[in-house]
């Protein structure tokens, strides 16, 4: 019965190193990502280059890094972080459309102002938050990282919603004219569809959901940064 228990808890603390080791891997290939796209998206504004250049700079990488982060909706529905998976679902879905639904096939959208404005705010944003996951998994997040993860959101998370608007703005008339990812009746499945009108009615859900998803960040910021120094240090070490 001992050794059965014995083996039981070698197991699972097998399966909880190796859980370790992979989330570890995971926030740091993101955070390497996304230090990319943020320096690469910095150095085109520091060098004058035309906001047409951001897409043909920053695509390719934004296509990977924000698809491979459907990855953590998983992570929190085996238990491996304990995240909502909802929740989760819901940030990151927003997102992969804002990727693949409305930048990856319209120009307009790629040439507008606001895609450097959502990858500014997207790249600070996930650069702080996977180094400060990766950290944690070893426990030593500094403080200053701690701090930055819990605060920063405040000015980045409006700024990234306002940009996501802005990159729908531009992509509407391209959407309602070429009909893009639509369907329409007559046709087999007797069913239509048109993707300007989801894609309208998707942003008016930012409407109710943002503040929801801005104040529980807040709750998370005063859970983490609201107590006692002792208690902080001893969260983040």
């Amino acid at each position: 019965m001992k050794n059965e228990k014995a083996v039981e808890e070698k197991s699972k603390k097998e399966m909880a190193a190796l859980s370790k080791a992979y989330l570890f891997l995971y926030n740091g290939i993101q955070s390497v990502g996304w230090s990319c796209i943020l320096f690469q998206t910095v150095k085109l504004l520091l060098e004058n280059k035309a906001v047409d250049d951001c897409w043909a700079l920053c695509g390719r990488n934004l296509q990977i890094f924000q698809t491979l982060a459907l990855l953590e909706v998983f992570h929190c529905m085996f238990g491996l972080v304990p995240s909502s998976a909802a929740t989760t679902f819901i940030q990151v879905f927003s997102r992969v459309f804002q990727v693949w639904g409305i930048l990856s096939p319209v120009k307009e959208a790629q040439a507008s102002p606001a895609l450097v404005l959502t990858l500014i705010a997207w790249g600070v944003t996930e650069s702080i938050r996977y180094s400060y996951y990766c950290l944690n998994l070893i426990g030593s997040a500094p403080k200053f990282m701690t701090w930055c993860r819990y605060t920063f959101f405040i000015g980045l998370y409006p700024a990234g919603v306002l940009g996501e608007s802005g990159n729908v703005y531009y992509a509407l008339n391209t959407l309602r004219n070429k009909k893009l990812f639509s369907l329409a009746l007559p046709n087999r499945l007797n069913f239509s569809f048109n993707f300007y009108y989801a894609t309208i009615a998707l942003m008016l859900t930012y409407f109710p959901v943002f503040p929801k998803l801005y104040m529980h960040m807040f709750r998370q910021r005063k859970k983490i940064l609201g107590g006692p120094a002792q208690t902080i240090a001893k969260k983040v070490n």
